[in-house]
């Protein structure tokens, strides 16, 4: 399915309704023509926006596989992470998508064209390009890096517009109807059809009643309602696989088996989605693919080979039996003569030897030897030949073996793995998070940014913040805090510490204080200027002093979804299946990460091992502290699997 310019104009104004309030928080690439968006919300689910040059732009529910970040990639991050969705647009009903941004006081767009090969782009405020999937130099515009942006010549007149002297030239045009309005209008051929069909013509006519032009226009004049207002979205069916979708019902696809979605991107979804995993995986086979066909190509030389040879052997063979019967009947005829009765090619050399023709290595008899002592020779050529036989048989086995191991992964990566939908992540995941031993929610920031985030949009009065007199400590909620018992304190108190710089100087223990909502003030006294990302606290810290510095991470479930969960090794003991306990350490977080995963994996059994190795490995980076760490225990925990 190849989105239309119509059908982008209907995704655009629900992408407008969907992505109010979103940041974007990362972006990736899945293949040469698609990438991932993913953009977080104060409070609301994250949303992941699929954009492929080669199908269109869509909002997914599905998980997707992701690519290492290449250089566009990283440039994408740089100019779009962190910037806030503005608005979508579309140039007329052109297959060009525009998504604004604004990043860091600036307003940037990101641009895709959906036609010749496709492109992406991203654009400044003075619709300069700041970079580009790849250059273009035509005849009506050339898109390079820094200069200013130009869409492409309008392909066809918009079915939006007035349509009264639509049909004025089509008289004369000598075309099929169909045909006509596709050349005149940006209208895919699916809508062209059903326009005819809404206004009862044939698509095939090459005349019109008056009457008839009037009621086309009408129809295409009522296009855009349906395009956008028109009922239920829905996708057409095809032994049961979703093929296409539209906007709105199809009375040319009636017959058609179909379903109806909430949303337009819910039927794109249900459709393109599949194709483009379906397209992935053949991409993937394809090396497999490639070394089985030459694997079959060897095969075939080796065999025709083998045949030959074996052929040659057996010549040779009755060739010598019928020497050797010739003189044990005592025949004293010459060789060349004997040869030349027997039909066997043959040719002088040097007057000395008879050199035997048609075999693959040239054998050569004296010319005044006996029948019998040439029947010697011959069978010894037999000999060697059929040991080459052997040896290509020994060859086609090993290639046989390796073709049924390749046929054996290619047939594993061939089974159909059914689409899993995307986890919709709780507000707090976003955050450093852990319920503690007694079923509290706590949630900690990452960074400045996301500390006040918490302080601001997530803490309530019966809250407890948490904070340390530490540079780079994060700011913890205790989530109904003001009722927590001394143990959830402690164990906030142990998360404060870990996520702290402390963890990276290697320092064992640090003191960490809490306080009440309305203690923290984020504006200085009257004359002063607080930093951004700084408070103040006013009144009586309560401190609690030489916190340890550890930290556990483990698997946990949670709303059936298997999860990674970092903080103190007591709540994560109490709501794991599995866990490690950290010491500080220098080290790289990923490696660490990947022993972490690894241990879990191992003390979890076979079954559960299988699902924490599908968990990413930015899950586990994301539950440790920043700068390493150290295993010093893997432990079953108290959460049943």
């Amino acid at each position: 399915m190849e989105l239309s310019g119509v059908e982008l104009t209907r995704i655009v104004a629900e992408l407008n309704e969907a992505l109010s309030g979103y940041y974007v928080n990362n972006i990736s690439s899945i293949d040469e023509t698609t990438w991932l968006i993913r953009l977080h919300h104060p409070s609301n689910p994250e949303k992941r926006l699929v954009i492929s040059t080669a199908k269109g732009v869509w909002l997914t529910a599905y998980e997707l596989p992701t690519r290492a970040p290449d250089a566009f990639v990283s440039h994408l991050r740089e100019l779009l992470v962190r910037g806030r969705f503005i608005c979508a647009e579309q140039p007329d009903v052109e297959r060009i998508v525009k998504i604004k941004f604004h990043v860091d006081g600036n307003e940037r767009t990101l641009v895709a064209e959906f036609f010749g090969g496709g492109n992406l782009l991203v654009l400044d405020e003075e619709g300069r390009i700041l970079t580009l999937l790849k250059k273009i130099e035509v005849r009506h515009r050339t898109l390079a890096q820094s200069q200013t942006y130009t869409p492409p010549p309008p392909r066809g007149r918009s079915p939006f517009a007035k349509q009264d002297d639509l049909l004025d030239d089509y008289d004369t045009s000598g075309l099929e109807v169909a045909r006509y309005l596709g050349r005149e209008l940006a209208l895919s051929r699916k809508y062209v059809e059903e326009v005819l069909f809404r206004a009862g013509i044939d698509p095939r006519a090459r005349t019109l009643t008056e009457e008839q032009k009037a009621k086309i226009i009408s129809e295409i004049s009522q296009l855009k309602d349906l395009i956008l207002h028109g009922g239920k979205a829905t996708i057409l069916l095809k032994e049961g696989r979703a093929v296409d979708a539209s906007p709105f019902e199809l009375t040319t696809y009636s017959e058609w088996e179909c379903r109806h979605t909430d949303s337009f991107m819910e039927a794109v979804d249900e459709v393109q989605t599949p194709t483009l995993l379906e397209e992935l995986k053949k991409k993937e086979e394809e090396p497999l693919q490639k070394k089985i066909e030459e694997l079959n190509r060897a095969l075939e030389a080796q065999a025709k080979r083998r045949l030959e040879l074996k052929e040659q052997a057996t010549k040779l063979r009755e060739l010598a039996a019928t020497l050797t019967r010739l003189g044990a009947e005592g025949s004293t005829e010459e060789l060349p003569k004997l040869l030349t009765t027997l039909n066997v090619e043959y040719k002088e050399s040097r007057g000395e030897y008879l050199e035997i023709k048609g075999f693959a290595e040239p054998i050569q008899l004296p010319i005044r030897t006996t029948p019998i002592s040439a029947a010697s020779t011959l069978f010894d050529a037999a000999k060697k030949v059929e040991a080459k036989v052997k040896a290509i048989e020994e060859a086609e086995r090993n290639l046989s073996e390796r073709k049924a191991q390749l046929l054996a992964e290619a047939s594993k990566e061939s089974e159909t793995k059914p689409l899993k939908r995307a986890r919709v992540k709780k507000w707090f995941e976003r955050y450093r998070w852990f319920f503690t031993s007694k079923g509290l929610l706590a949630v900690g920031g990452r960074d400045a940014a996301s500390n006040t985030a918490i302080l601001r949009r997530h803490t309530q009065d019966n809250d407890l913040v948490f904070h340390a007199d530490i540079h780079g400590s994060p700011f913890f909620v205790l989530k109904g805090g003001e009722e927590a018992d001394e143990e959830s304190i402690k164990e906030c108190c142990k998360a404060v510490a870990a996520y702290s710089s402390a963890w990276k100087a290697e320092i064992s223990a640090l003191d960490v204080y809490w306080v009440k909502p309305n203690q923290i003030k984020f504006t200085g006294p009257s004359g002063t200027y607080l930093p951004k990302g700084a408070f103040l606290i006013e009144g009586e810290k309560n401190w609690v002093k030489n916190v340890r510095v550890e930290v556990g991470v483990g698997v946990s479930t949670l709303d059936g979804d298997l999860v990674v969960m970092g903080g103190p090794p007591e709540a994560i003991k109490a709501h794991s299946i599995a866990y490690v306990v950290l010491t500080p350490d220098k080290s790289k977080t990923s490696d660490v990460a990947k022993r972490v995963k690894a241990e879990l994996m191992k003390i979890a059994g076979r079954e559960l091992g299988v699902k924490i190795k599908e968990i990413l490995l930015d899950d586990f980076i994301r539950a440790l502290p920043s700068g390493g760490g150290r295993i010093v225990s893997t432990q079953l925990g108290e959460q049943k699997a």
